[in-house]
């Protein structure tokens, strides 16, 4: 199914009750809506279960220089991420060697960081200031890189979802935001229109519910428990392997 924006919105509209079946709202009712909309959008860009999945990237790193900023206009010119998942290195012949994504305390509890220069087998991300005219982050890499061979670096980032712009315009989430960002508007336009004091209805709160499951479950990572045994480290698989009977 192909969506525009002002469908979401006039379903919205139905649903709360603010027009008939029949009728549309007015243009500046609907580019309210898209506001409320992007607001929402905004703040799910920081959940990471609201985020089908990161996109890998990749760029060429500069002998002896340990920083870059990242963002539009930066050192690695592209749209800045609100969070590095994961990187690796590829060097000139092909190998690819995974990095360690450090947290903040990791980093500056390095005490030589730019003395200095090797192959990088770490990265920090400063993701910079909240408020900036132009958004962009630094990547700090561990050691400097040195001139011994030719690395590009590889980042796993997750972006922001891309907010809406014109009613008319096309929808491009995948099909299951749908429901979802049709319920979740709907919730946040309640009150709008309806001043008496009402809550939201507990049958549209449950098909927001719903969708918001469906969104999170297909964007669910799935995460491989290692655990420790004697004589062997292995993955749960692996111990599925032993006949091991869990239920003793």
């Amino acid at each position: 199914m192909i969506l525009k924006i002002q469908d979401i919105i006039k379903y919205v509209f139905q649903d709360i009750g603010a027009i008939a079946k029949s009728e549309s709202p007015a243009p500046d009712e609907i580019q309210d809506a898209v506001n409320k909309l992007n607001m929402f959008i905004d703040a799910c860009s920081a959940r990471s279960l609201m985020i089908l999945a990161a996109i890998m990237e990749n760029f060429t790193l500069v002998s002896g220089q340990q920083s870059y900023t990242i963002g539009v206009g930066g050192n690695f010119n592209t749209s800045k991420p609100s969070k590095i998942t994961d990187a690796f290195i590829r060097l000139s012949e092909g190998e690819d060697i995974g990095l360690d994504i450090l947290t903040l305390e990791e980093w500056n509890g390095i005490e030589t960081k730019s003395l200095d220069t090797a192959q990088p087998v770490a990265l920090y991300y400063d993701p910079g200031l909240t408020q900036q005219a132009t958004q962009t982050g630094t990547v700090w890499l561990y050691p400097t890189p040195d001139s011994a061979d030719t690395y590009t670096l590889f980042i796993g980032e997750q972006k922001p979802l891309t907010e809406l712009v014109n009613p008319t315009d096309t929808i491009t989430f995948q099909s299951a935001y749908y429901e979802f960002l049709e319920y979740s508007l709907a919730k946040r336009l309640w009150r709008q229109y309806h001043d008496d004091g009402g809550p939201f209805p507990a049958d549209l709160e449950a098909l927001r519910r719903e969708a918001e499951q469906v969104v999170m479950t297909m964007n669910a990572k799935q995460v491989t428990c290692d655990m420790e045994i004697p004589g062997r480290r292995g993955n749960f698989d692996n111990i599925l392997d032993f006949g091991w009977n869990w239920s003793r």
